[in-house]
């Protein structure tokens, strides 16, 4: 029985749809018979500054080895308090929003039953919502890595340090009626086999001398979830030369997000698979 909710907005600072759906929560908790819900704007510095991170991102700071070293990066001792905070909850919602055509994206990053089945129940009552899993990250642990279930919310395009109205509201829409699930404990049970995007691969921009040689191809910019076919044009140089596409069909997802051009990631290959 889950009873205890958490729900996380201002990971990144300058996402700034999450950050201020938890400070509308805050002043008008969503009402809720049978759990609690906490609601945490989870980088308050970065928020203020409107910045993605001070020292680290973050959403990277949750590995054991960061949680446990004293250290001067302020987002490896924000991880430390958030992890106390939710050391009794039993589901997080994590709001996030991207530069990238992701349109509305139920992300998972831990393989379970309830998680799975609430982003299931989420794309039946949805249809423009896509599932995409990321389960492995070289970087650091996300935030969610610190409870037994959750889901992320991310949704795009949209540019960082602002509000979208339609944005904002579409995934306060979401928001409410994962609460609802959860709290009439409504999510079904037997759903049909749904699709899935898990990311199985990164591909970085050309690059020349460590600097990039090359730019996302107009043709694939805002084609977030399509197919990509050996011969499909991917990047274009600076000087109009067109570079394609190689290898075994595969979707790509976050095209040319912003956030991730210093991670060296210009777009990530996902398979379709169903659960």
């Amino acid at each position: 029985m889950i009873k205890n909710i958490a729900i996380t907005g201002g990971v990144h600072g300058n996402e700034l749809t999450g950050a201020y759906l938890i400070k509308k929560f805050q002043k008008r908790p969503i009402k809720t018979k049978n759990i609690n819900i906490d609601y945490i704007l989870a980088n308050p510095k970065a928020f203020k500054e409107c910045k993605r991170y001070i020292d680290y991102d973050l959403n990277r700071s949750f590995s054991i080895n960061a949680l446990k070293e004293d250290s001067h990066f302020y987002e490896f001792e924000r991880a430390k308090v958030i992890k106390e905070r939710l050391k009794n909850c039993d589901f997080l919602l994590d709001l996030h929003s991207t530069t990238s055509n992701m349109k509305m994206s139920v992300v998972l990053s831990k393989d379970d039953e309830i998680s799975n089945l609430i982003a299931k129940e989420i794309k039946n009552l949805h249809e423009d919502v896509y599932i995409l899993r990321w389960f492995s990250n070289s970087e650091g642990d996300f935030i969610n890595s610190i409870v037994p279930h959750s889901i992320t919310l991310e949704v795009g395009p949209i540019c960082q340090g602002v509000l979208d109205a339609d944005i904002f509201f579409k995934t306060e829409k979401i928001v409410k009626s994962v609460i609802e699930m959860l709290d009439n404990n409504s999510f079904k049970k037997e759903l049909n086999k749904t699709e899935v995007y898990d990311i199985v691969d990164i591909v970085d921009f050309p690059r020349e001398n460590g600097e990039i040689s090359a730019m996302i191809h107009p043709s694939l910019i805002g084609k977030d979830y399509s197919l990509l076919k050996k011969g499909d044009p991917i990047f274009v140089d600076f000087n109009g030369k067109e570079i394609f596409y190689e290898n075994e069909p595969m979707y790509a997802v976050f095209i040319n997000e912003a956030a991730y051009y210093e991670k060296k990631m210009a777009f990530c290959l996902c398979e379709k698979r169903y659960i």
